[in-house]
């Protein structure tokens, strides 16, 4: 049989039934999907040779596969729906889809020894309403059992256990890290520790923070030069990540770590895979204390991990609780912002209402403990796209860059980057007239510089890969200034030598930001933020997306968007399908 071709011209394995095809053209699954499942099925067919799978069947593998493409651990058959991808269900006629949970597993019930339960040696694993694919099932069993063992005993488990510390932004997480140290190196003035993050920028930004508090506590030399000598890494780095070496890390449940005391920061970040990896590699005498927000975005990997935690831990007789310490007064931002960073997150009925209320100035103001900063009636605004109040955004980019333009022209490369942190534009998509794209050819239209000189001065530049042979990494945002000879360099801001000259002839791999994506901004701060929204509602558009953008600002937020696309963020949280959070 040949293999027959979807309506985008991707041929499928000619085992597939016919009628996958138009799943795959409706966007559901993938031909790459599909493939795969054929092959365990031609594998699985040497002994079974007799195994035909129905068509639904091969939808529900497909799914389960892609899941973690998406972010997703498993596949919940109880929400169908909510992977139907292009299905239109209000249509007079659409694709056949199972009805609920029950039918799915009768179909799955065709898949023979693909599918198994949680005790068996199979492809996939469906553990009540959750199909996963083997090794997702298997590394959330592996955290949870960690995370339960020592949450559940009584002593405090083994010599070392997990902890976690949650708190939106500005809620003094870094500074009870600070805390902790100090009192660690007082009890164990020999003992290591470990500092990490999930990625290069973050681990910077932990350095520079940790730092900064420290001074602030008054900490004694001692402290501040351990602290100083654990340079915070990235996770991969902290474990040894080796990509062509058996097994990938060097350290691991019978290679662990040979430190006491373990940091992550921005834990949100983390994926299932990742996290797996940390806890595997925790030595019997190695604690970890995993530092985040449980409510900004999550990992780009699959998994949740810091969010299903935090759920788990949130009912006071539940293993996770002891563990757990939640930090709600925000000392970042004033009142308005942390009501409306609230009403975000509420994500119902209210919360749309009380958004709008704030963003419309017709809030008002109450006394709240959680808010240290006093109110700023002006702190938050909102402009439609298109008006000539979002002309006047453009401009304020335009005047923006302007100032970098100058500064760094007038050599003063220190106050060029130190303006970068006033005044910064984050939009939704990197796309389109309202995405980082058009925002920053409009800008670079009236600073006259399109077409013309790649490096010219004032350009604000973001590291897109990791470089550490110059210490930059992935994130890290810096302004062109003038070199010696007439060359151009990126002036990088640093805490201890202030500022960090790189001629642009180095660097690898920069992007333009007069505007930002939110994503890119996760972990920074600016004192005006412009949250630039698309003119539609959008698939990526969600109510943690939103909520890390209005956090980025200290003194002011300004959204652009329509109501529309506004009660659509809010509306639409991330669903990331897990089981780790009913298994903690």
């Amino acid at each position: 049989m040949m293999a027959q071709a979807t309506s985008v011209g991707t041929p499928l394995p000619s085992s597939a039934p016919d009628a996958l095809a138009n799943y795959v053209a409706a966007r559901v699954i993938t031909a790459n999907d599909v493939a795969a499942i054929a092959m365990l099925l031609d594998l699985a067919r040497r002994a079974h040779p007799d195994l035909d799978p129905s068509l639904s069947a091969w939808l529900a593998l497909g799914l389960a596969v892609r899941g973690p493409r998406d972010g997703h651990t498993c596949i919940d058959l109880a929400r169908g729906r909510d992977w139907a991808a292009g299905i239109d269900f209000d249509a007079e006629a659409h694709l056949d889809w199972p009805a609920d949970a029950e039918d799915w597993k009768k179909a799955l019930a065709s898949a023979g020894p693909l599918v198994g339960g949680p005790e068996d040696q199979t492809p996939f694993i469906l553990d009540g309403d959750r199909l996963s694919i083997a090794r997702s099932w298997h590394e959330e069993r592996k955290i949870a059992d960690r995370l339960t063992r020592d949450g559940s005993s009584g002593d405090g488990g083994s010599v070392a256990q997990v902890e976690v510390l949650l708190g939106g932004p500005g809620t003094g997480k870094t500074t009870e890290v600070a805390r902790r140290l100090i009192q660690f190196f007082r009890d164990e003035p020999d003992s290591t520790i470990a500092l990490a993050a999930p990625t290069g920028k973050a681990a910077a930004r932990m350095a520079e923070a940790l730092r900064q508090r420290l001074d602030a506590s008054d900490a004694p030399p001692e402290v501040r030069d351990k602290v100083a000598a654990a340079r915070p890494l990235t996770i991969h780095k902290l474990l040894g990540y080796r990509p062509h070496g058996t097994p990938r890390y060097r350290y691991h449940a019978t290679s662990p770590l040979d430190v006491r005391f373990v940091i992550v920061d921005e834990a949100s970040m983390l994926s299932s895979s990742m996290m797996l990896h940390l806890l595997e590699a925790l030595g019997d005498k190695t604690s970890l204390l995993l530092v985040g927000d449980p409510d900004q975005l999550a990992s780009v990997d699959a998994g949740s991990v810091l969010g299903d935690i935090a759920r788990a831990a949130r009912p006071e007789g539940s293993p996770l609780h002891r563990l757990t310490r939640l930090l709600t007064v925000r000392h970042r931002f004033g009142p308005r912002i942390g009501a409306l960073a609230d009403a975000i997150l509420a994500g119902d009925d209210a919360g749309v209402a009380q958004t709008f209320a704030i963003l419309e100035r017709r809030f008002t103001i109450t006394p709240d403990p959680r808010n240290v900063k006093p109110d700023d009636p002006e702190s938050v605004e909102w402009v439609e796209p298109g008006s000539d109040a979002f002309k006047g955004i453009v401009k304020q980019a335009v005047a923006q860059a302007t100032r970098l333009r100058d500064r760094a022209t007038a050599g003063q490369a220190a106050e060029a980057v130190a303006a970068q942190a006033e005044f910064q534009v984050l939009c939704a998509h990197r796309s389109g007239t309202f995405g980082v794209a058009g925002l920053n050819e409009r800008v670079e239209r009236q600073l006259d510089v399109t077409g013309g000189d790649l490096w010219y001065v004032g350009r604000p530049v973001l590291v897109t890969r990791n470089t550490p042979t110059l210490d930059l990494f992935n994130g890290d945002v810096g302004i062109v200034v003038p070199g010696e000879g007439g060359r151009r360099d990126a002036a990088f801001p640093r805490e201890k030598e202030g500022i960090k000259r790189v001629p642009v002839a180095r660097l690898e791999a920069v992007e333009t930001v007069h505007a930002l994506t939110i994503h890119k901004s996760q972990g920074s701060e600016y004192r005006h933020v412009v949250v630039v929204l698309p003119e539609k509602p959008s698939r990526i558009v969600t109510r943690e997306l939103l909520y890390t953008g209005v956090t980025r600002a200290r003194d002011k937020v300004t959204v652009v968007g329509s109501r529309a696309v506004i009660e659509a963020a809010i509306r639409k949280p991330i669903r990331r399908a897990t089981g780790l959070a009913g298994r903690l």
